[in-house]
């Protein structure tokens, strides 16, 4: 833990190093997820006070993370955020997509957590799909299904003038290649949209530097994860992911610039479109052995600032 003096003198550093390394016209804005502070109690107030402290412009907890306050009016949880001068990126939800019993009550649930976010001025709603499903994962059959029901939620959360971000991950629905090129050719462009995140794509073989260029006017918004340097596309990794159980045994997610994922090219993309929304650093907090939440957040900036260049708050 640092001290005042240490944590003071840190700041400082920081907000000199953030002016020296930012680059110009940028327009980005930086969230943490809540994963991170899961085992920082009180849950989320601590977490979010370190995000501000870090310099961060907004907070992207999962549903899971404020249930307290998802429970309350809205303005509940925007006063703790306005009391650490953070915005709310957006709040990740999830839902069953292939089972028809309670496709309904997902219908309920993201429309719900549309209007939720709406109250704070989001414009997307990042969500989860089902768990995979053996060999029939995708079928044909399987995906109009889930392209008809991605649709469907995404004129529910469009009423309360949000986007509709599905978010390809391993051990997901969407979690590959062609499963991403089928679910996108077959939904509606204007009503579901995509979370990109760095690292899921890599684990299950989309290179997500390619994955921008491509679809990037359906990028809702943008989650920063490195993951297993054997795992990289650039190396010629083509998935599908590596089990859970392998995730398991050995954290397949890495600090920024530890793994296998080419931040600087994606950097590249982003800043030749003027991307301006949201980038989002999605990290678990610490198994043990792997340190603490203060180093996780320090090496984070470290390579936002001096690697990527990131417009961080001083």
């Amino acid at each position: 833990m640092l001290s005042r003096r240490q944590f003071l003198s840190a700041g400082l550093g920081a907000a000199v190093a953030a002016r020296a390394y930012a680059r110009p016209g940028d327009r980005m804005r930086y969230a943490m997820s809540g994963h991170q502070f899961r085992t920082t109690p009180p849950h989320p107030e601590t977490g979010i006070k370190m995000a501000a402290r870090y310099g961060y412009h907004g907070i992207e907890p999962f549903q899971d993370d404020i249930p307290q306050y998802l429970k309350q009016p809205p303005d509940q949880f925007k006063k703790v955020l306005d009391a650490a001068g953070l915005a709310l990126c957006t709040v990740g939800s999830g839902g069953e997509y292939l089972d028809a019993a309670r496709f309904q009550e997902t219908i309920e649930s993201n429309a719900a957590r549309a209007r939720y976010v709406a109250h704070f001025g989001c414009t997307h709603l990042k969500v989860n799909l089902s768990k995979r499903i053996g060999a029939d994962n995708l079928s044909a059959a399987n995906a109009k299904t889930l392209a008809r029901n991605l649709n469907e939620v995404g004129k529910r959360t469009a009423d309360a003038g949000v986007r509709f971000a599905f978010h390809p991950h391993a051990w997901t629905l969407v979690e590959r290649q062609p499963e991403l090129d089928m679910v996108m050719e077959m939904t509606d462009p204007k009503l579901v949209f995509l979370v990109l995140d760095t690292g899921h794509a890599t684990l299950g073989g989309i290179d997500p530097v390619k994955c921008l260029r491509d679809h990037y006017s359906r990028i809702a918004a943008i989650h920063l994860k490195d993951a297993e340097a054997k795992y990289s596309t650039a190396g010629g990794w083509k998935g599908p992911a590596p089990s859970e159980e392998e995730h398991n045994r050995v954290n397949l997610y890495k600090r920024l610039g530890a793994g296998g994922v080419d931040f600087p090219a994606f950097f590249r993309v982003l800043r030749e479109r003027s991307y301006d929304g949201w980038v989002t650093l999605d990290f678990d907090a610490p198994r043990p052995g792997e340190g603490t939440v203060e180093q996780d957040m320090n090496s984070h900036k470290k390579y936002l600032l001096e690697t990527l260049h990131a417009d961080l708050r001083s």
